[in-house]
């Protein structure tokens, strides 16, 4: 018998989640639903269309309730939940991850981490995201936003992600810079330690008015992480398993329903402009802001003297999940798509590199001010090896994990008809953003 919107919105709440998770913030609200006709239509109208394109949604996997508002608790949920739809739209119904699949419920738990998992149900399996991953995500994209605001006006001059003139505004707003890296830094230890101010504001607005590839970012990851977490679910891992060999594979096939969520929005939209910005970007873009937010936490632990090492074995987890991500890209589009797309990673990298570089620096004046009687933080090599995969050699990669990886082998390969629509899509996009810049920092105006 098919679910009800109630029926999945107490299943949510009687979920078993991890001990340090909560279904509501103690003390606080989670996110007020901006109630009025103009805002749920916007947020429930694809889903409608969606479902009615696609009817086999409602009729064979058992997505009739994700179109009714009583199934939720916050708004954020229903995002997650449309990832999930858009990800499965295309998909053909006889695929083996299909065939006595449960629906997929994707919400938001309350919990500090930069994390998301999956957890098979009965009759309906779970995809939560992490609170803290929503936060250090927004904090993240905040501060890029402030940043960029100090762009002297007589140029107003952007790249497609960030600032262009990046060293200026470093150089003449020093002082605004170090604020505004600073409270990214103070934000993500107050995830850290549990704490979820209520009424934070939403960004939205500011990203919609940003210019390039920023407003996609956010969906870019977002979407990625779904994905991955919904790849789990259709591929029966064991959720308990967390080897990197689960979870490349899991980001493979992310890749692959990024693929086919393409063709979803080109349908519905005759835009699939986000499905390829997330192939772009999702996974690079959660990797290092990952990495980022561990080694702000591994920094915190320092300070006061404790063990790091747990923190830089997770930022090395992901930092070989972003080789084999390439790795993946390689086998689907060409050297020259592929080097486009590596500039779009370190343009994004300019700012994340900014971040590690403080941090090297307030470590660096810690230790003086200690008499150099404190044993170092990380030291300049580790920061660039955070980008320079040509250093991550074989050595620091499991034996069982595959070198080379043959998508006509993959569960959720991509439909080789839609294969050379993608490779222009991306194409276009790049040749929009990008230009004819070498070093991935052609200017658009803001």
């Amino acid at each position: 018998m098919a679910l009800t919107a109630d029926e999945v919105a107490a299943r949510a709440r009687n979920a078993a989640i991890t001990a340090d998770d909560h279904y509501y913030v103690p003390g606080g609200k989670l996110l007020d639903w901006p109630d009025g006709p103009d805002f749920n239509e916007e947020l429930f109208s694809p889903i409608t269309d969606m479902l009615a394109a696609y009817p086999h949604l409602a009729d064979d996997l058992g997505y009739a309730w994700t179109a009714d508002r009583s199934a939720y608790r916050t708004f954020m949920d229903v995002h997650f939940q449309r990832d999930v739809l858009e990800l499965l739209a295309d998909v053909d119904p006889g695929h083996p991850g299909l065939v006595g699949a449960n629906p997929v419920a994707a919400r938001m738990a309350i919990n500090r981490d930069f994390v998301s998992y999956a957890q098979p149900g009965r009759d309906l399996d779970f995809i939560f995201i992490g609170r803290g991953f929503m936060d250090v995500l927004k904090y993240f994209m905040e501060m890029t936003l402030d940043i960029m605001d100090l762009a002297p006006a007589a140029n107003g001059q952007y790249s497609w992600w960030g600032p262009a003139n990046l060293k200026d505004i470093c150089r003449s707003h020093a002082q605004e810079v170090a604020k505004s890296i600073i409270t990214f830094f103070d934000r993500s230890t107050q995830v850290a330690r549990g704490e979820f101010p209520s009424g934070s504001s939403p960004i939205s607005g500011r990203l919609r008015a940003a210019p390039g590839l920023m407003p996609l970012t956010y969906n870019a990851v977002e979407s990625f992480v779904v994905a991955h977490e919904l790849a789990h679910l259709l591929n029966r891992h064991d959720v308990q398993d967390n080897t990197p060999t689960k979870e490349i594979n899991a980001d493979w096939a992310a890749i692959s329903l990024q693929a086919a969520r393409h063709g979803t929005q080109n349908r519905l939209s005759g835009s699939a402009v986000a499905a390829n910005t997330a192939l772009i970007l999702g996974g690079p873009a959660f990797y290092q802001i990952g990495s980022l937010f561990y080694l702000i936490l591994a920094f915190r632990e320092w300070v006061y003297f404790k063990p790091i090492e747990s923190y830089m074995e997770t930022i090395l987890q992901l930092k070989i999940r972003q080789i084999f991500y390439r790795e993946f890209m390689a086998h689907m589009f060409d050297s020259l798509i592929l080097q486009t797309v590596d500039q779009c990673g370190q343009a994004f990298h300019r700012i994340v590199k900014l971040c590690y570089t403080s941090l090297c620096n307030i470590s660096r004046e810690r230790c003086a001010r200690a008499g150099g009687k404190l044993m170092p933080f990380v030291d300049e090599d580790f920061f660039g090896s955070m980008w320079d995969a040509a250093r991550a050699t074989g050595d620091l990669l499991p034996r069982e994990l595959p070198r080379c990886y043959d998508p006509a082998n993959a569960q959720w390969s991509a439909p080789a008809s839609i294969d050379e629509a993608i490779r222009d899509a991306i194409i276009e996009i790049l040749e929009e953003y990008l230009g004819d810049s070498a070093d991935g920092g052609a200017s658009r105006s803001g």
